[in-house]
């Protein structure tokens, strides 16, 4: 053969394998639950799902995606760091076991939470283009909520209702959305609390402790209520007794006064018929009784002085009491 026969066959062989690995690098094939960026002279171009795709070989560009971050090994206590390069980029859900936070409970407890979080990207060209190393941001995005929401429970209730640490999927949920990013979950695997037994039972001292000035303040609460009521009682029944005595008193005034004036007055129709037999006036002798009664009463009167006074002389000695000029005509004798 020819030496130029020779050079031809080899370029052209060249060109075969050129075009071949052309028609290669073209075809990209996309698996389930997958996403592929294609970047064309470095802008953003197409988003590949499942599939069968072609790009333009040389002109068109895959994105790669690198992540770096901290997980819990499976299985230990040990934290590993995973990392990579990759232009695929999952569309499914995630679970990303990281390293127990640190935290500080209401109470001042240091207490150590091992969480999980499950996430799903929803929009791959926003979450590329929005944020670099998702994974590790989560991580830190989880640590400030967490931490956030610890300081706001007691140490009981984080190990009692740890459930309540799961509202932080909802808040990380509306942080990440700007992202491309779903938060499907966030759960607390384990409540690490180094000297717990400690803490609980100073908790549980004060608890008591508590309990018991309230059972006291009751129990006082209560005697004082008690004594108070008696108190009334006994003086609603004394006022009650008070007042019926008084009533009983006066009903039997009452009565007495009645059974005097009717015998009083049974007395003075029998004078008074008596009287009129013999011709006397009743009346001018019920009147001498009186005054004779009230001179009487006058009389027991120890601060009273009483003088008597000759009817014909009475008028000038009261007269001349007052203060009055007084005068008397001699008398003449009359032969």
């Amino acid at each position: 053969m020819e030496t130029g026969t020779i050079i031809g066959l080899v370029i052209g062989i060249i060109v075969v394998l050129i075009l071949v690995r052309t028609v290669f690098l073209g075809f990209i094939v996309v698996k389930e639950r997958e996403a592929v960026i294609i970047e064309r002279f470095g802008s953003y171009h197409d988003t590949f799902m499942a599939g069968v795709h072609w790009k333009i070989p040389y002109v068109d560009r895959t994105k790669p995606y690198r992540y770096q971050y901290f997980v819990t090994k499976p299985g230990t206590e040990y934290t590993v760091l995973e990392k990579g390069t990759t232009d695929r980029i999952k569309v499914t859900n995630e679970v990303i076991d990281f390293p127990s936070t640190s935290v500080i409970t209401r109470d001042n407890a240091s207490v150590l939470l091992d969480c999980i979080l499950s996430y799903q990207i929803t929009n791959p060209k926003q979450m590329i283009y929005s944020c670099n190393n998702l994974p590790l941001l989560l991580s830190k995005i989880l640590q400030a909520f967490v931490r956030n929401m610890a300081a706001q429970l007691s140490i009981d209730q984080i190990i009692e209702e740890s459930a309540t640490l799961n509202a932080a999927s909802g808040l990380m949920n509306e942080e990440v959305s700007k992202w491309g990013v779903k938060i499907l979950f966030v759960k607390v695997q384990k409540v690490i609390a180094p000297g717990l037994d400690d803490v609980l039972g100073k908790q549980k001292n004060a608890q008591l402790r508590n309990a018991k000035i309230v059972i006291d303040a009751r129990s006082h609460k209560q005697t004082a209520v008690i004594e108070s009521e008696g108190q009334r009682d006994s003086m609603i029944r004394k006022q009650e007794g008070s007042t019926q005595e008084q009533i009983s008193q006066a009903r039997g005034r009452a009565t007495s006064i009645i059974n005097i004036a009717t015998a009083e007055a049974r007395s003075v129709k029998e004078i008074a018929r008596a009287l009129q037999k013999e011709g006397t006036n009743p009346v001018r002798y019920l009147l001498s009784l009186k005054y004779l009664d009230t001179m009487r009463a006058i009389l027991n009167n120890p601060n009273t002085e009483v003088k008597y006074l000759p009817m014909e002389t009475a008028t000038v000695q009261i007269m001349k009491e007052l203060g009055l000029n007084t005068f008397c005509a001699p008398i003449q004798s009359f032969k």
